[in-house]
């Protein structure tokens, strides 16, 4: 009988607890994710902004990274789908032991560092909103800018610049071979060059290639030539592309592997306008007087 009594007593009691709940209350939320980030980083405030201080060495979570970054940056952060499956991979810190701040404005930057270390990479966080994508692809994610932003961007951040009216292209882009690797794509067609990658190495990049514009012997010039009935446009072309061929080997790093590249290289760009026995020359002052003496020679 005693557990008759008991068990209706239990019943009765619950009973009254449920009558006795707010119908106006929040329904009860399951806690399916983490509302608060957690990050082996004190947050910290200096000069009215907050910042992390880093002490010692261990790991952090790619989540928790990205999670206690966009609480402290107020940045909307997503991921690619590419990268989500890495937000669970975990990737290394290293601080000295009596710490170091992580300034406000380079917080971007450290986390993009960190994320190296998986894989990932963090794409428009020069922004209010960034992405984080797999590094390989970043440069699908990367903005356009012009090359003077370079010097105000943060150096993680990833960007496209280009440069037009080069005269020779496939010359500088050789040169710049140097920098071809995961984190930098050149390419170039015959009259300009484009560039992709992290901004830190972009400076570099725009740097060679303005000393090059700046301390270029002579201008390219486009000038057209007539040429005498006697001599085919078709002909005069072929002949002035192989006088101005020269030889080239470029050797690129890709993927810790060398790679060498024979070919040759034209000084002097050779067009055949349509319609007209005529040609349109792309060279340098000194080489138009080259292509004149040579089709002078052809008559």
């Amino acid at each position: 009988m005693s557990r008759w009594i008991a068990g209706l007593i239990v019943v009765l009691t619950a009973v009254a607890f449920v009558a006795a709940q707010d119908p106006g209350e929040k329904p009860l939320r399951f806690p399916f994710g983490g509302s608060k980030s957690q990050i082996p980083f004190d947050v910290m405030e200096q000069d009215g902004k907050k910042v992390w201080r880093v002490v010692g060495r261990g790991n952090v979570r790619v989540e928790e990274l990205i999670a206690g970054y966009t609480t402290i940056s107020g940045k909307r952060i997503t991921y690619d789908a590419s990268a989500t499956s890495g937000s669970k991979s975990s990737v290394q810190y290293v601080g000295p032991d009596d710490g170091m701040f992580i300034a406000h404005d380079d917080l971007g930057n450290y986390v993009s560092e960190l994320l190296e270390g998986a894989g990932l990479t963090l794409v428009g966080h020069s922004g209010p909103k960034a992405r984080v994508v797999e590094l390989e692809r970043a440069h699908g994610f990367a903005a356009v800018v012009d090359t003077s932003a370079l010097a105000t961007l943060p150096d993680t951040e990833w960007v496209i610049v280009s440069w037009e009216d080069m005269g020779d292209a496939e010359y500088m882009r050789g040169r710049l071979q140097m920098f071809a690797s995961a984190l930098v794509r050149i390419d170039n067609d015959r009259q300009g060059l484009t560039a992709s990658g992290r901004v830190a190495q972009l400076r570099n990049v725009n740097s060679l290639v303005e000393k090059q514009l700046a301390t270029g012997t002579d201008a390219m010039q486009v000038r057209a030539y007539n040429l005498p009935g006697t001599v085919k446009a078709v002909d005069a072309q072929r002949v002035l592309n192989e006088l101005f061929e020269s030889p080239r080997t470029t050797i690129s790093k890709m993927d810790g592997n060398y790679q060498v590249t024979s070919g040759g290289h034209q000084s002097v760009h050779v067009s055949v306008i349509a319609g007209a026995n005529r040609l349109l020359v792309r060279a340098s002052g000194a080489d138009h007087q080259l292509v004149q003496a040579a089709i002078d020679a052809l008559q």
